[in-house]
């Protein structure tokens, strides 16, 4: 797979939006609108923000790593940008006039419109679809010569559909297309009843356009694979064949038949190899009904210009005036919206969540705030139905808002994907942020929700709550011994010893103690620890204290969430019984921290459940770690862990309640006892019915 550097991606972007519309200014507010959404894309592994561009290829100032798909993004996120431009002048040809400086779309534009559409919805689906848009809705082969077309590029038999899902496929499309153009086509019936566009009668002479329209929107920086010349029987082709057993590493593969299906040249390999007529004989146009449909003997190049260094500044100002308003954005309400329509709304006062169905046709999710300027976008993320049945992702915005985005698929008795069910999950992570938000939430539990209450105690809060933590540290210091001394109470549960009338009362011994009658149950260990001196430390140190404790917030995020009743593995991810590999999350750092980390880590090694990076981890395991006193002398830690699923469920120590182990001892020993009881409580859980 080829790169692409980040610094390429403003004149890549602008020379797109040209192509569609032949306009400087239309093309640099898309580049600019696509960009600005590219930043915000939700991903598996977090995203890093960049603003200043340079517009050339600089390997010196390019990132080191660029995710594979990110090119293909920003020219998904142009097609999604140029719409709103593509349908208001179409409006403005319909009604053969000129409208607010709006030039009015021609036919060569509509065909160009067309065909972006098409490999628009085709192209987030997967190569099937790319395959049928093209055999049978942009070009005339039958269905049979589409499957033979679509063999080829699968390069295996066992995964090509049977005819009838071809025609009831090709019938979405077509459903999807006319939505998108409404009146300007007409659908009509064939000899055989067969649903096929209403035809252009002189739409041959667009077979030099449509070959262009389909390079440009051909994935960038894809290769040719298809060889010259090779016989389809005993020639394969080794990059359209995926040879791995897990489908999330097929991507790249997917994206060479892609390339296969849309590139012309590639095509037309494709094409001879099966000895099908060349698409040219075969291209079907549909007839676009325009109120002045003559645009003969005009300039139809669409060789576009590079980007200008003023170009190039406008959007970057663009661009750092959207992070700007994201840093300083209070947030209160995001509305959610999927494809352009307003689908959920969060109210982040009460509840950081909202949860809602999609579609099969569903594209884009974007989360909005509002500012003194308007509407502010947070966060965007593509769907992608063909991906992992369970999807997180998640977005970190400059002003410490953090959007997460929990996608499942839904499928039908076949396996084909039928729409998802999204989670959209809001998250303040900066402290101003964070003390504003718990602010709120108190003024509310107390006064209820006035928010016409909220403008002269703002400043007045703010005081109060700096009051609170300053008294809140200084109790924690002032009381440190006294906890000390808590934790030191050592013994283990032993019975209780019956009340001996004879019995002197315990002192700190001078000579050998009585000894105890004979009627008295042998268990006097355990008192005689308050009188004995100090055991050595190696027998004090493999000692380890473990108590339930409430969610006290010391290893707790507000997107985690207690489970109400029977676990819900599509929507919550692995329960208990299914963990076998565990990220060590980290929520304190320093010394102690990392120590425990690495002891967890050799514990785990050696175990059934083992550690892994987050991405391949089936549930995080969250600790936070402090010193249990401040003394030289005393190596012991105080641990609070927990282990939450992928979907942000609490799996460890109860799904049902917000509860928290904590750990008291030396991090080696403590490591041992978390990664037992951990082991433990999943063996157990696997042998319940």
């Amino acid at each position: 797979m080829l790169r692409i550097s980040p610094e390429e991606f403003p004149n890549r972007a602008f020379q797109l939006a040209y192509f569609l519309h032949r306009e400087r200014k239309t093309a640099a507010e898309i580049a600019s609108r696509a960009l600005n959404k590219l930043q915000l894309a939700a991903t598996a592994q977090g995203k890093r923000l960049y603003y200043r561009l340079t517009g050339r290829p600089d390997t010196r100032k390019a990132r080191s790593k660029v995710s594979m798909g990110e090119p293909h993004l920003l020219q998904r996120l142009v097609y999604v940008e140029s719409e709103e431009y593509e349908r208001r002048k179409e409006s403005a040809a319909r009604h053969s006039h000129s409208a607010n400086d709006v030039t009015p779309a021609r036919h060569s534009d509509l065909v160009v419109y067309f065909i972006k559409h098409m490999v628009r919805i085709t192209a987030r689906r997967n190569s099937f679809y790319v395959t049928l848009g093209l055999s049978r809705l942009l070009y005339n082969y039958s269905t049979s010569e589409t499957m033979e077309l679509y063999n080829l590029i699968i390069q295996d038999p066992d995964r090509v559909h049977d005819d009838y899902y071809y025609r009831s496929r090709k019938g979405v499309l077509l459903k999807e297309l006319k939505e998108r153009f409404g009146e300007l086509v007409e659908i009509s019936k064939g000899s055989r009843g067969e649903q096929r566009w209403r035809t252009s009668e002189n739409g041959q002479r667009h077979h030099e356009l449509v070959a262009e329209c389909l390079r440009w929107f051909t994935p960038w920086a894809t290769p040719c694979v298809v060889p010259e010349r090779f016989d389809p029987l005993n020639d394969p082709i080794k990059p359209l064949n995926f040879e791995g057993r897990q489908p999330d590493e097929e991507h790249e593969v997917e994206v060479n038949r892609i390339h296969a299906a849309l590139h012309p040249e590639c095509f037309v390999r494709l094409t001879a190899a099966n000895r099908f007529a060349p698409p040219d004989e075969r291209l079907e146009l549909p007839h676009f009904f325009l109120a002045n449909n003559g645009d003969e003997g005009q300039d139809d190049s669409r060789t576009p210009p590079s980007l200008s260094s003023d170009e190039l500044r406008v959007i970057n100002d663009l661009l750092v005036q959207e992070a700007m308003r994201r840093k300083n954005a209070s947030t209160g309400f995001l509305r959610v919206l999927v494809d352009g329509v307003q689908r959920a709304e969060i109210n982040v006062d009460h509840k950081a969540l909202a949860q809602f169905q999609v579609g099969e046709d569903a594209e884009l999710i974007e989360v909005y705030s509002s500012d003194q300027h308007g509407d502010l976008l947070l966060a965007t993320h593509f769907l992608n139905l063909n991906g992992p049945r369970t999807q997180d992702l998640a977005i970190s915005a400059e002003g410490g808002q953090r959007i997460s985005f929990t996608i499942n698929l839904l499928h039908d008795e076949d396996g084909s994907p039928t729409g998802a069910q999204v989670a959209v999950a809001f998250k303040e992570t900066a402290p101003a942020g964070v003390t504003w938000l718990a602010m709120k939430g108190i003024w509310t539990s107390v006064f209820g929700d006035k928010q016409q209450s909220l403008a002269w105690w703002k400043p007045v809060a703010g005081f109060v709550v700096l009051a609170l933590l300053f008294a809140g540290a200084w109790w924690l210091v002032t009381n440190q011994q006294e906890k000390t001394e808590v934790v030191r109470v050592v013994p283990a549960p032993a019975p209780t010893l019956p009340v001996v009338p004879d019995q002197a009362p315990i002192q700190a011994p001078t000579s050998t103690p009585e000894k105890p009658p004979h009627n008295q149950p042998q268990v006097a260990p355990s008192p005689l620890l308050a009188t004995r001196k100090p055991a050595p430390r190696e027998r004090d140190e493999t000692y380890v204290e473990r108590s339930l404790m409430p969610n006290t917030g010391a290893n707790t995020e507000t997107d985690e969430i207690a489970t109400r009743g029977i676990w819900n593995r599509d929507l919550m991810g692995k329960p208990l019984k299914e963990i076998g590999k565990v990220y060590i999350q980290t929520l304190s750092g320093n010394a102690a921290t990392s120590e425990l980390q690495t002891e967890l880590r050799a514990r785990l090694a050696e175990g059934t459940v083992s550690s892994s990076p987050a991405d391949q981890a089936d549930a995080a395991l969250k600790i936070s770690v402090r010193k249990a006193n401040a003394r030289d002398d005393d190596s012991r830690v105080i641990v609070n862990v927990r282990a939450v699923s992928a979907n942000g469920y609490v799996v460890w120590p109860d799904a049902r309640r917000s509860l928290s182990w904590r750990y008291i001892g030396n991090s080696r020993f403590v490591a041992d006892r978390i990664v037992s009881d951990l082991t433990k409580a999943i063996v157990t859980e696997k042998g319940q019915k």
